[in-house]
C-alpha cells in the first residue's frame, strides 16, 4: 500500500531501492508521513522520484505530540499542498493495539480527527489496521472515506466491512 521510503533504514541505497522497483515493474510508490516533521520529507522525496504522497499521523507516533499542535499542522499542510497532483492521500493513519505502551484513547482521537480532515479535503486514507479492526471500522461508519487498510490481521467478516465502508480489502481474505 506504500513505502516508508524516508526512514533511515534507506539511507544509504534509496536511488537504487528506487531503480530495482521502477525495473520490477512497480508503477507508483505512496510514501506517507508519520508525523508532522515528516511531511516536507516526504513531499521532497515523492518530488525528487517522481512518486506519490500522504500526509498524516501515525498512531505509533501520536504518544508525544501535542493534538491541536500536530492536527493544525497537518491542516495547514495539506492546504498548502492540495494543488499538488503527487499528494494523493492522508496518511499513514489509523489505531495500533499491538504495540504495548500506546495510549489507546489518543490514538482514537488523533483517527477520528483524521478521518474528518481527510473527509474534508476530499482525500482517500492510507489507514493502519493492527488488532483495531473493530474501533476503525466505528469511526469508518460515521465518517465515510476510501482508502486502503493494511496491517489487518482481522476475520472475512471485518475485511468484507471494510470493503463496505469504502476501503479497498486487505490482500489475501476477498479473494
Amino acid at each position: 500500500t506504500h513505502c516508508h521510503l524516508d526512514a533511515p533504514e534507506f539511507d544509504a541505497d534509496r536511488e537504487a531501492v528506487v531503480a530495482r522497483a521502477r525495473r520490477a515493474g512497480v508503477g507508483q510508490v505512496v510514501l506517507p508521513a508519520v508525523a508532522p516533521f515528516d511531511f516536507g520529507t516526504v513531499r521532497d522525496l515523492a518530488h525528487a522520484h517522481g512518486l506519490s504522497y500522504a500526509l498524516g499521523i501515525h498512531p505509533l507516533y501520536t504518544g508525544p505530540l501535542d493534538e491541536a499542535d500536530a492536527l493544525g499542522r497537518l491542516r495547514a499542510a495539506l492546504a498548502a499542498q492540495r494543488d499538488d497532483p503527487r499528494l494523493v492521500a492522508v496518511g499513514e493513519i489509523g489505531l495500533d493495539y499491538f504495540v504495548p505502551g500506546l495510549d489507546p484513547a489518543k490514538q482514537e482521537r488523533f483517527y477520528a480527527a483524521q478521518l474528518a480532515i481527510a473527509h474534508d479535503a476530499g482525500l482517500p486514507v492510507l489507514l493502519h489496521v493492527r488488532r483495531s479492526a473493530d474501533r476503525l471500522l466505528r469511526q469508518l461508519r460515521r465518517v465515510p472515506v476510501r482508502g486502503i487498510a493494511h496491517a489487518f490481521n482481522g476475520s472475512r467478516q471485518q475485511a468484507e466491512a471494510f470493503v463496505i465502508a469504502g476501503l479497498l480489502a486487505p490482500l489475501g481474505l476477498m479473494g
